[in-house]
């Protein structure tokens, strides 16, 4: 078994091609061993069935109210395109009833147009890639995409949606809905 400093070691040369700290490495390598160990506990494959977007087990195994109730973080750029949801539309409570409609729309800047294949949605605290499970069903434009029937299980969850443009800019929203 690999001591920590040493696998920061490993992890930093192996992905030295992106910047990362060797910290976030090893916190995103603690992650990646964490979800293999709740696929292995929940039988969970990388796909759900039954056209949900999140399964009842995942929401648990991927711990999607820890997601809800996580702070939010507060990213501050000057210039990024937007992401604005539009469905489910936000209220106090975030209360919505499955199945339900996304309606995403996106705005570019002027010099860089909506880049649609860098398009993702992750789910809860593990930020489990779900992206597939839209991209399955709504085709992603540079002005947004429409879904309506996303299923997800009664409870808490986030989903963080990101896109960028053609000059790498990130855009990131996150979706903090409580289902019924």
């Amino acid at each position: 078994m690999l001591f920590k400093h040493q696998m920061a070691a490993i992890l930093t040369v192996a992905c030295s091609a992106f910047p990362v700290a060797a910290n976030d490495l090893m916190d995103i390598s603690s992650h990646r061993i964490l979800l293999a160990q709740a696929n292995a506990k929940t039988g969970i494959q990388k796909t759900a069935s039954d056209n949900w977007l999140v399964t009842p087990e995942e929401a648990i195994a991927y711990q999607g109210e820890a997601g809800f109730n996580a702070r939010k973080v507060v990213r501050v750029r000057a210039v990024v395109p937007l992401i604005d949801i539009l469905k489910p539309q936000a209220n106090a409570q975030s209360i919505v009833k499955a199945p339900f409609g996304i309606d995403v729309k996106f705005k570019s800047l002027s010099d860089a147009a909506i880049d649609p294949a860098t398009f993702k949605v992750m789910y809860g605290a593990f930020k489990f890639d779900i992206t597939n499970r839209i991209t399955e069903f709504v085709k992603v434009t540079p002005d947004g995409f429409s879904l309506d029937n996303a299923k997800i299980p009664a409870g808490k969850h986030r989903l963080i949606l990101q896109v960028q443009d053609e000059k790498q800019r990130l855009a990131e929203r996150e979706l903090r809905i409580e289902v019924e």
